[in-house]
């Protein structure tokens, strides 16, 4: 259960998308909502006010055409990744909730500013693209046995309602001893149906309809197919790579998706 939900608003029509679906988040799990806006540029002190009170008109408007009665407004000043990072663990949100974020020239070399969050935010992150914010129906959530990834699954379980389905996903190559290649996938999906019901310890007893499969390919390979034939309404990913060098950084796979957004996307370290 998500209890305390935290927007990034930029002011933008993707933020608004965010928004209705903190709406229906907090319908479904009975949440408060905070609406936070970044004023990232300067600006004299006897414009600030002024500023401000755009941003708030801007956010009231936004939360009564979600139909959100009970929420507060937050309003910053300061750079965008850095200030919605500390006010998820200043306000102690359990969820952050934001909309697809475009892309500038230079955040090429240094990751888009949801990019940066996602690196130190120790929250779950929701990348909110449907506009539709119907509840979820199907998800689909990357296993690859990691901690990073079970947490992610356990994120991912606790947002759904229980008439929803979770599909629990794990990638496997058989590299090159292609004639072991059935055995060992036996051994995986052993391994993916024991790891669950691990993780189903820890989880409320009520929850989605859980589902796992494995998939030969690269995980981005194996997610892609799945996402193409089973069409979920989320993908539940890790924000971390089990490789030790992309320990510091996000997953190939989590950025890419993050990136290229094929439904709304929960990430969790």
């Amino acid at each position: 259960m998500y209890q305390n939900l935290l927007v990034a608003h930029d002011l933008s029509v993707e933020a608004d998308i965010a928004v209705r679906r903190a709406a229906q988040l907090a319908r479904q799990h009975g949440a408060r909502v905070t609406l936070l806006h970044v004023i990232e540029e300067f600006f004299p002190d006897r414009m600030m006010a002024t500023v401000r009170e755009a941003a708030e008109v801007a956010l009231r408007d936004a939360a009564r055409a979600s139909d959100i009665n009970d929420y507060q407004l937050v309003i910053r000043q300061g750079r965008a990744a850095n200030t919605v990072t500390d006010t998820v663990q200043e306000l102690n949100a359990d969820l952050l909730v934001i909309g697809a974020h475009h892309q500038q020239l230079l955040e090429r070399f240094d990751g888009t500013t949801l990019e940066r969050i996602a690196r130190h935010c120790r929250t779950p992150i929701l990348l909110a693209v449907d506009e539709s914010a119907r509840p979820y129906a199907k998800a689909l959530s990357g296993l690859d046995l990691s901690h990073c990834s079970c947490q992610a699954w356990r994120a991912g379980y606790r947002l759904l309602a229980p008439d929803a389905e979770l599909l629990a996903l794990n990638a496997y190559q058989p590299g090159k001893k292609a004639d072991r290649a059935d055995s060992h996938l036996d051994t995986q999906r052993e391994l993916l149906r024991q790891a669950l019901q691990d993780e189903r310890t820890q989880v409320p007893a009520t929850g989605p309809q859980l589902l796992c499969a494995v998939q030969q390919g690269t995980p981005q390979q194996a997610l892609e197919t799945a996402l193409r034939e089973w069409t979920p309404d989320l993908l539940v990913l890790g924000s971390r790579s089990r490789g030790a060098i992309e320990q510091a950084m996000l997953g190939s796979s989590t950025r890419y998706f993050l990136r290229r957004p094929p439904c709304d996307v929960l990430i969790s370290q």
